[in-house]
């Protein structure tokens, strides 16, 4: 919820930005409209978040001491409600890889940026900080609902919550949960002890690489559905049938067919989280990716069973948080502005328009 002195005061606005001369133009076009902050360098612009409830930060990344990148994963952690946007005039492949990864941005936005856009997305920015409540955790698993997973593991732990009991893993494990059918001494009582299976709880996996397919399968050590889908036509039945709640999408083939497709999906079925695999990095189609698709993490291939099960779970973690909070949903709203669709796709995602998937979840 916003601060109580927040309510009807206009929205608060922080640059961050190691140029003199970019935070007086940032003056000049913003203070008549926002309560503006400014800040020469990262540490000056933590204290600030810190103390003043910033609405929306806008970073320059390439600063002293610490980048844009490392700021706003700090402002992540330190105030989820603040809607982050990074600003660069340098094509920086770490930088729009870690905008993604570590701050996950709203927008990534280039120098020289037109004012009309830069004003634009700020004003998003700002309307949806201030209309769409700040991220909370999801609601405590119930005792005896939920198995924990250990992944890249040899052993399978499973933990009833409220025993005191565990077998012992290292802290690198990456932990993934799935729902427990309860036992039941009673054969003919099963199906009405068994809580509710929650939903969310599967991958769709859009690739033709065997070794995407393979890697996370691997990564879930058959814990989680994985569905694969090798065109849009097969994503959208997965989608419609088993709600599944992450999608591991592959952009290194048909580069402008997936594009369009990611973007769509997001517009359509928010509360879906997609992590983006390929084995380039191009600076231009990721940004096009954070900004038209909002996607959740970006993975170079080839895949490691570690870092993909560190995605899947936080992916997951991040799914089951929109589900609890639809209205944060808004938070991830993409760029339509200049994406396009052939007439067979615009018909297979129109099956998406009004579907509400996790309605009943």
């Amino acid at each position: 919820m916003l601060a109580q002195e927040q309510v009807g005061a206009r929205p608060r606005l922080l640059f961050v930005d190691d140029e003199q001369r970019v935070l007086n133009s940032m003056r000049i076009m913003f203070r008549r409209q926002f309560d503006l902050f400014l800040a020469s360098h990262g540490a000056e612009a933590l204290d600030i978040v810190r103390d003043k409830d910033i609405d929306v930060i806008v970073a320059d990344h390439r600063m002293p001491k610490m980048t844009g990148v490392e700021v706003l994963s700090k402002v992540r952690a330190l105030s989820p409600r603040t809607v982050r946007i990074l600003l660069t005039g340098y094509a920086d492949l770490d930088a729009v890889e870690g905008s993604i990864n570590e701050s996950e941005v709203f927008r990534f936005l280039t120098k020289p940026c037109a004012p009309a856009q830069l004003r634009e997305t700020i004003e998003l920015a700002a309307k949806l900080a201030r209309e769409t409540p700040a991220p909370t955790a999801p609601e405590p698993l119930t005792p005896g609902d939920t198995i924990e997973i250990i992944l890249q593991s040899d052993t399978v732990t499973e933990v009833t919550l409220g025993s005191e009991q565990s077998a012992a893993h290292t802290s690198s494990t990456a932990v993934l949960e799935q729902p427990r059918f309860a036992a039941s001494s009673a054969p003919e009582d099963a199906s009405a002890s068994r809580p509710k299976l929650a939903t969310g709880l599967g991958i769709v996996v859009f690739s033709m690489d065997a070794e995407v397919v393979d890697m996370v399968q691997k990564a879930v050590r058959g814990r989680l559905p994985v569905y694969t889908a090798g065109n849009i036509v097969q994503v959208v039945k997965y989608l419609t049938e088993h709600r599944p709640g992450v999608l591991v999408t592959d952009v290194s083939e048909d580069k402008a067919t997936i594009q369009s497709m990611t973007a769509r999906l997001k517009e359509h079925v928010p509360q879906l989280v997609t992590i983006a695999v390929s084995q380039h990095r191009d600076v231009l189609d990721m940004v096009w990716l954070i900004n038209h698709g909002q996607i959740f993490r970006f993975l170079r291939k080839p895949l490691s069973a570690g870092r993909t099960a560190i995605s899947l779970q936080a992916a997951l973690q991040h799914h089951r948080l929109l589900l609890k909070n639809p209205e944060l949903a808004k938070r991830h709203e993409v760029d339509v502005s200049t994406t396009s669709e052939s007439g067979v796709m615009e018909s297979v995602l129109a099956k998406l328009k009004g579907l509400k998937f996790w309605a009943n979840s």
